[in-house]
């Protein structure tokens, strides 16, 4: 077959995007003009439902929108349906589970590791996605969605999206099957024992697996003790290292048709993987497939300290594609400050940028409220080895060379700190030199919507638990963080108001000193958990450092500065300066917001044994709105170099802040893992272990709870308590004997129960 007779591949192998456009139109595509990925017109609605015509395609191109071409996918191109895999392993990962639909023309993206499969449907399913599985992005574009076709630029590699497969678009009845499989990798909810059901769309046979390596895993889980269910066999986590406590209530199934697991907490599992953790070796069996393994690259992942529904840290970060002026300085930071953590430098440059903007950008959140991209963040490391104090310099050093004007002075009390934000020059005004009198003054319309730097945040915690008159602190920088319009205090110097605030707090501390300066309360009452909790990622590695010191690039500073001067400024009354306007961004990725923060939520579900701590619900509930501001800061640096008159914040941005929010919820675990092996934690942990030790020695007899407490010298209460821990980790059995609580290690059990049914006795 000529290609030069496939109408889509001359389409995608033109010279230009207007060219492109055009072919696409004539095959009976509805075309779109794209800024990058993102669609140049304000809306384009209207070509969900009839195409473009040619002229309209010409006088996109006069006016300067068509730097890219994207064909809106569904009912108004011929049912076409567009496969977007995002990630080295989603396309062979589907080319091994549908060859047939495998044979389609196909794009390769600009970024380099993802795929398009171009589909048409007689019967259109709709629009799915599931976002960071084990193999990347997975979504399937429909009726709503546009896609960029070749032969468009990628705007951050300047790499050409191009032909993969010089094939026609292979037409199908129906795509049910596929949505299956994309369905089957969302995470799902946790939920108790007594309530576990089997996930809803789980692939069910047909993936070539062999049959006897099947039956082996199914005969191994029958051996555990599994119950049945169906097609599935239930029981304990095979990574019980991912749950917090253990997997207390069984979350685990195995589909003993198809060779998939799936666990509430770890997600969908491939037979390959569950083969290696349980111990069979697929070879022995005559291999894992039936007909050759397609190659998927596997990336080994420590999960030990993940949270619940936790994605491949590893993974997302590698997919995460930033912005060019935060590249630029993470490039320069990372060098500089090599032997700190990078998540560290990612944040004090995603600080900066929040700092430049101030209160000048916000979004318009279908649930009421105005959000801004002011960040609180806490870097929080053990001292020396991690270097966290680098990060926070080097940012400083950034922002007092580009934007001096927009740093805050440290709060001594509430007090003086109000009085800062409302833009009251110093007692010492006068006698200041001419230089910082220019940056005091130039400061003033921005006086609430500044920066602050505290070097030992803990201390802060601790002032303001401690010392009376460091009284109302806390709650003011609560108040600051949702960046009121109005703020009114009655200080001893008068009213003082304060105007538009949006304050940014950048600090560092050490687990220790955050453990001894911040109370539950902290922690409840919400002050704590208004901040990114960011300690080293797990795979930190030190850097090679640079040979000579390098001082920040000009590109760094300019494109900071840029940024500030962009937006709107200060604007002239008859009283001076005020504060500069803020600009609504238009936000399309608001369903997105609302479907992670609902995910979250429902992990906080008090009906619903998550395991989560309760310190963390606080901040469950707020990492939506933290990677809605890290969007728009993405936003905002890719409008520094457009003409758009407002920064559109667009469904790729959320991706990448939903993957920094992410490791965000992953480090805030971290923290918690690191606060608690002091003190409670480890006695618990200890009393724990003796309970189980002392009930593993009563062997098949077990043991009552009165000689347990009193053998541990603990109130029937803690001991009780203790119990009820073990019993729902798996380790021992309650029984009733004789009206007295009785304990039994759960392993005397399933050995019992084997010996009965070997001997014929029931």
């Amino acid at each position: 077959m000529y290609t030069e007779s496939i109408p889509i591949v001359s389409a995608a192998q033109a010279k230009n995007s207007l060219t492109a456009a055009l072919s696409y139109a004539e095959i009976g595509f509805s075309v779109l003009p794209l800024k990058g990925k993102i669609p140049s017109l304000r809306a384009w609605s209207q070509y969900q439902v009839e195409p473009a015509t040619f002229d309209e395609i010409h006088s996109w191109c006069r006016a300067g929108l068509l730097e890219n071409v994207g064909i809106v996918c569904g009912t108004v191109s011929n049912n076409l349906v567009v496969l977007d895999l995002d990630g080295p392993a989603g396309y062979p990962a589907f080319a091994a589970m549908f060859p047939h639909l495998a044979e389609t023309f196909t794009v390769a993206t600009g970024g380099g590791v993802g795929k398009h499969v171009y589909l048409f449907a007689d019967e259109l399913p709709d629009t799915v996605r599931a976002m960071k599985t084990p193999i990347g992005h997975l979504e399937l574009r429909a009726n709503g969605c546009q896609v960029v076709a070749p032969p468009s630029m990628h705007p951050i590699t300047g790499q050409p999206y191009r032909v993969e497969k010089a094939l026609d678009v292979l037409r199908v009845p129906d795509l049910a099957d596929l949505v299956t499989w994309i369905e089957a990798f969302k995470p799902q909810q946790l939920v108790q024992q007594s309530d576990w059901r089997p996930p809803a769309h789980l692939p069910a046979g047909d993936n070539n697996l062999n049959p006897r390596v099947v039956q082996a895993l199914a005969q191994h889980f029958h051996a555990q003790g599994f119950k049945q269910y169906g097609e599935w066999l239930h029981g304990p986590c095979i990574y019980p290292e991912r749950h917090q406590h253990g997997d207390r209530h069984p979350s685990f199934g195995f589909h003993t048709r198809s060779g998939f697991g799936h666990c509430f907490v770890c997600g969908t599992m491939l037979a390959k993987d569950i083969c290696a953790q349980v111990g069979i070796n697929p070879a022995d069996l005559g291999g894992l497939l039936d007909v050759p393994e397609h190659v998927i690259p596997a990336k080994a992942v420590d999960l030990s300290a993940a949270p619940p529904d936790e994605p491949e840290e590893t993974v997302q970060q590698a997919e995460l594609k930033l912005p060019g002026w935060l590249e630029l300085y993470l490039d320069w930071a990372g060098t500089t400050g090599n032997q700190t953590p990078m998540i560290f430098h990612q944040a004090a440059g995603l600080w900066l940028l929040s700092v430049a903007i101030g209160r000048r950008l916000y979004g318009e959140a279908p649930w009421g409220v105005r959000l801004y991209p002011n960040m609180y963040v806490m870097l929080i490391a053990s001292t020396t080895f991690y270097r966290k104090s680098t990060a926070f310099k080097l940012a400083e050093q950034v922002a007092r060379q580009a934007i001096p004007h927009m740093l805050m002075p440290t709060p001594g009390s509430p007090e003086r700190f109000q009085e800062a934000l409302a833009g009251r020059l110093p007692g010492n005004f006068d006698q200041l030199t001419p230089a910082q009198k220019e940056r005091l003054t130039k400061a003033q319309p921005f006086a609430a919507q500044r920066g602050l730097l505290k070097d030992e945040v803990a201390g802060l915690f601790g002032s303001i638990n401690k010392k009376d008159y460091m009284t109302g602190m806390k709650d003011l920088l609560m108040e600051l963080y949702d960046c009121p319009d109005f703020s009114d205090k009655d200080t001893q110097s008068g009213l003082t108001s304060v105007e538009n605030a949006a304050l940014s707090i950048l600090g560092v501390t050490t687990p220790a000193g955050l453990s001894a300066a911040v109370s539950d309360a902290d922690w409840d009452n919400g002050l704590l958990i208004r901040f990114a909790l960011l300690t080293p990622e797990p795979d930190y590695q030190e850097r090679p450092s640079a040979e000579t010191y390098q001082a920040v690039p000009e590109e760094v500073v300019e494109g900071l500065r840029a940024l500030h001067e962009k937006l709107p400024g200060p604007q002239a009354t008859e009283t001076g300066l005020s504060a500069p306007p803020a600009l609504r961004l238009d936000v399309r990725c608001w369903p997105e917001c609302q479907a992670y923060g609902d995910r979250l939520r429902r992990m906080c579900d008090p009906r619903q044994d998550t395991e989560l701590d309760e310190r963390l619900k606080g901040v469950y509930g707020r990492l939506h709105v933290h990677a809605f501001k890290v969007a728009t800061l993405f936003a905002a640096l890719d409008w520094l170099n457009t003409d758009n008159e407002v920064p559109v914040v667009s469904d790729d941005h959320w991706r990448n802040a939903e993957i920094v929010a992410e490791s965000w919820r992953s480090s805030a675990h971290r923290l918690l893992d690191q606060l608690d092996r002091t003190g409670e934690a480890i006695q618990e942990r200890r009393q724990q272990d003796s309970l189980l030790k002392a009930i593993h020695q009563t062997g098949t007899a077990g043991a009552d709870l009165r000689t347990l407490y009193r053998k541990l010298h603990v109130t029937a209460k803690r001991g009780r308590q203790l119990a009820q821990d073990l019993v729902r980790a798996g380790l021992i059995t309650e029984r009733r004997v004789n009206g007295a609580e009785w304990y039994i290690a759960t392993e005397y059990l399933r050995e019992t129960s084997s010996e009965n049914v070997t001997n014929g006795t029931r």
